[in-house]
C-alpha cells in the first residue's frame, strides 16, 4: 500500500501524465526491483543461474558487467509491446530499451530493471517514457509493458531461485 502511494507522489511530484503513473517510479524514471532469497544456494550458484537464465531467454542482450567475483550482472535488452489496434487506441508496434542488474550475495539476489525508454522508429533514438507517455494513446502500451516487465523479473526467478537441474 505504501509503495502505491509513493508512486503516486512521485508521479505528481515530477509531473508525470496519468498514464505513465501505472508504472512504478523512482525519481521520475520507472524501475522495477526485486530481491529473492534462494535458501541454501550459493552465490556462485545463483550468479551461474542468472547467467544461464540471460543467455537462454535473450541471448540478443548486450552484457555489460559480468564479475562472478563480486556476483554482479547487467544486460542491456529490449522488449517489444504489440498495441491491437481499438476504439481508444491506434495500436501499433512499440520496442523499448532497458537494463537489467542482477547483484548475488548472501545466498539472495537483487534484480533490478531500470533505464526503460522508448526507442522511436526513426533511427531508434530512445525517447523518455515522461514524453511518449503524454500522449493519452499510450495507456494501453504503458500496461501491457508493466506487465512484460514484471513476467521478466519473474521468470528471471523461475530461471535462478526454482532452477532444475537435470
Amino acid at each position: 500500500m505504501s509503495k502505491s502511494i509513493l508512486i503516486v507522489v512521485l508521479a505528481c511530484m515530477t509531473g508525470i501524465s496519468h498514464a505513465f503513473s501505472i508504472l512504478p517510479a523512482i525519481n521520475g524514471k520507472i524501475a522495477y526491483t526485486e530481491t529473492v532469497d534462494c535458501g541454501s544456494v550459493s552465490l556462485t550458484d545463483i550468479f551461474r543461474r542468472a547467467r544461464l537464465w540471460v543467455s537462454q531467454s535473450a541471448p540478443d542482450n548486450k552484457t555489460l558487467v559480468d564479475d562472478k567475483e563480486t556476483g554482479d550482472l547487467v544486460t542491456q535488452g529490449y522488449i517489444t509491446v504489440v498495441v491491437p489496434r481499438s476504439e481508444n487506441s491506434a495500436g501499433g508496434v512499440y520496442k523499448f530499451a532497458y537494463v537489467l542488474s542482477v547483484e548475488c550475495a548472501n545466498r539472495k539476489y537483487r534484480a533490478s530493471l531500470a533505464n526503460v525508454e522508448y526507442l522511436d522508429g526513426n533511427g531508434g533514438r530512445p525517447v523518455s517514457l515522461e514524453i511518449f507517455s503524454q500522449k493519452n494513446e499510450h495507456k494501453a502500451t504503458a500496461a501491457e509493458l508493466d506487465a512484460k516487465l514484471k513476467a521478466l523479473l519473474a521468470d528471471l526467478q523461475t530461471g535462478v531461485k526454482d532452477y532444475k537441474p537435470f
